[in-house]
């Protein structure tokens, strides 16, 4: 999606009619690439939000109040307490064209000097407010505005939402940065973001105005190039996204695309271009299947197979499309660190695998102890004294020329006896680890199957941290909000044949699905040789028809390690046949007489139990 220079106009627009002349009452990083302002103004406060994420840059105004996103105090936070707070905003700029958002804040100089009581407090502490927020407490009015003086402190904020070069920064009075949420440095860019340099827009792109654009400027386009319209339209006119192009392709054509060689009508075309950059704003949403796929503020109308919602401002369209986005990308971002998390659990217990049977493979060694004692022993009267070796069988024994014999026997036999009674237990602390290894292996299978699903990676984390794999949460009430909250539940659905289908997805309702929802005589299912969910039909005592097996079989080869494969095959068995891996973590079971089915992977219908 295109954060492009109309959507900055349009947010400045905004800006200026909401939060213009308000005062700065709280101050705060909602992420480490994003901050966040309270601003109170003509009696009532807005939340504004700038980030600078690669992907989601974009500056708004959100209606939820914000919230703290970083535990640590940067430099930047700091910095914006103390030259934001309690300041006022006095200009809202966009440099012509420009994906730049510029807010310029004045303060007064006293400001930074008050006494030890609550306005200091408020500089020092983002949290504390000027207005009291608590239910049934009326706003104070907005103090009364003072008049430019040349004792004010002033600064700039300026906003970069340009992709991947994103970034916040905080400018002083002489046009120096004081600090970015990214700092750039000579090697980086020949754009340096770091204190004390000079801030400098970036370099003007030798590019028409498309406010001015004319249908024989359009037209010479197709004289200088060839290939497709929008690209040369982009190319050519500064502050055109492809999206903007495209749209006013499709007010002239009724198409979102052309060639340069096709007979355009490009007075018409011109004429659409200034409508974009002119008409008065109408922000709007177009709504897909899964949510939110474009916003833009002006009406879109070249996208097919969409819905336009109209927005009443552009921070709306803005936060409707960037919650969904957001949370999205959290959800995988949670998955994706979850994974690294068991990842690295399942290193440290092969590491500690590895050591207990090295540990084991001492034993042959402690053998050999105890056979050169005895033989020591055995051959002592051959034994002359200052002897260093002793041959038996063709096998040599080191021996101390300056202990006796009976010594360096004895010493083998202590240390013999010590040895094995350190190794007492190892081959069944080996077995455990081997099968905690196997629990974790199963969690991630089945996380990564997951998908996108919060419900669903929650609980498996959860299960994760019960079952010793991760550390458990370092806020208690954290977890066991998690634990109140997790809607996770095995699938439960219904074959064409009407036999109840349940598929568990993580460890906890694999156990469930197979031990308490499936009976002795209902059928089970599993992908073969690979991690995923179990399946049970529960037949009821009746024959189960091959059609509704073969829908099971397609739902355990979907919930498997091989749901990319064209067919899987899966074992299928009766439930009494099933047993627990003694000793195992959930989910570990054993299995016979099973016979196997190839099916191809099945997503959940309609069918499901409510």
């Amino acid at each position: 999606m295109y954060f492009d220079a109309l959507t900055i106009a349009a947010v400045a627009d905004e800006l200026r009619e909401t939060i213009l002349g308000g005062r700065i009452q709280r101050v705060l990083q909602t992420g480490p690439l994003s901050v966040g302002l309270e601003i109170y103004c003509r009696g009532q406060r807005h939340q504004f939000l700038a980030s600078a994420h690669p992907q989601f840059a974009r500056v708004h105004l959100v209606r939820a109040r914000l919230t703290r996103g970083i535990q640590q105090d940067t430099p930047l936070l700091l910095l914006m307490r103390k030259y934001l707070l309690g300041g006022r905003i006095i200009a809202v700029e966009q440099p012509a064209l420009e994906r730049i958002l510029l807010l310029s804040i004045a303060k007064r100089a006293e400001s930074r000097n008050r006494g030890r009581g609550m306005d200091a407090a408020e500089d020092l502490d983002e949290d504390l407010e000027v207005f009291e927020d608590d239910e049934g407490v009326e706003d104070a009015p907005t103090p009364p505005s003072h008049p430019p003086s040349p004792n004010d402190i002033r600064c700039d904020l300026i906003i970069e939402p340009m992709d991947r070069r994103s970034n916040i920064i905080l400018v002083d009075d002489n046009n120096l940065v004081l600090e970015s949420v990214k700092r750039v440095t000579p090697r980086m860019s020949h754009r340096v973001m770091m204190p004390r340099q000079v801030y400098e827009l970036p370099p003007a792109q030798d590019k028409r105005d498309p406010t001015l654009v004319t249908g024989e400027g359009l037209a010479a386009l197709a004289e200088l190039c060839a290939g497709d319209l929008g690209k040369a339209i982009v190319s050519s006119y500064r502050g055109v996204s492809p999206q903007v192009a495209r749209e006013a392709i499709f007010r002239t054509l009724g198409r979102s695309s052309a060639r340069l060689d096709e007979q355009v009508p490009w007075y018409t075309l011109a004429a659409r271009l200034r409508d974009l950059f002119t008409a008065p704003w109408q922000p709007c949403l177009t709504l897909g299947p899964t949510g939110p796929t474009a916003y833009a503020a002006y009406a879109l109308g070249h996208l097919p197979d969409v819905t336009v919602a109209p927005q009443p401002s552009i921070s709306a369209a803005l936060e409707t499309f960037y919650a969904a986005r957001e949370e999205l990308t959290g959800h995988t971002q949670r998955r994706d660190a979850l994974a690294q998390q068991l990842g690295a659990s399942r290193e440290r217990m092969a590491r500690q695998h590895d050591q207990i049977g090295g540990e084991l493979r001492k034993a042959g060694e402690l053998e050999a102890l105890r056979w050169e004692g005895e033989m020591i022993f055995a051959f002592m009267h051959e034994l002359r004294p200052g002897q260093a070796a002793l041959t038996v069988e063709g096998r040599a024994i080191s021996l101390d020329p300056r202990r006796s014999p009976v010594e360096q026997a004895q010493e083998r036999f202590k240390a013999y006896d010590k040895a094995k009674s350190a190794l007492a237990g190892l081959p069944e602390r080996l077995a455990a680890v081997a099968t905690r290894i196997a629990g974790v292996e199963e969690l991630t299978a089945l996380l990564l199957i997951s998908g996108d699903d919060y419900d669903q990676i929650e609980q498996i984390a959860l299960e994760a941290e019960e079952l010793g794999y991760l550390r458990e949460h370092p806020d208690p009430s954290s977890a066991k909000r998690r634990r109140k909250t997790s809607k996770a539940r095995p699938i439960q659905l219904l074959s064409s044949d009407g036999f109840g289908i349940a598929v568990g997805r993580s460890a906890r309702q694999n156990e469930d699905v197979t031990f308490r929802i499936g009976r002795v005589d209902d059928i089970w299912l599993h992908a073969r040789g690979v991690h995923g969910a179990h399946v049970i039909v529960r037949s009821g005592g009746r024959e189960v028809p091959e059609r509704t097996l073969e829908e099971a079989a397609g739902l355990a080869a979907h919930f498997s390690q091989a749901a990319s494969e064209a067919a899987v095959e899966i074992d299928i068995c009766r439930r009494a046949l099933v047993r627990k891996v003694v000793g195992g973590p959930p989910g570990l079971v054993t299995y016979r007489a099973e016979r196997t089915l190839r099916a191809a992977p099945r997503r959940p219908d309609t069918h499901t139990i409510p």
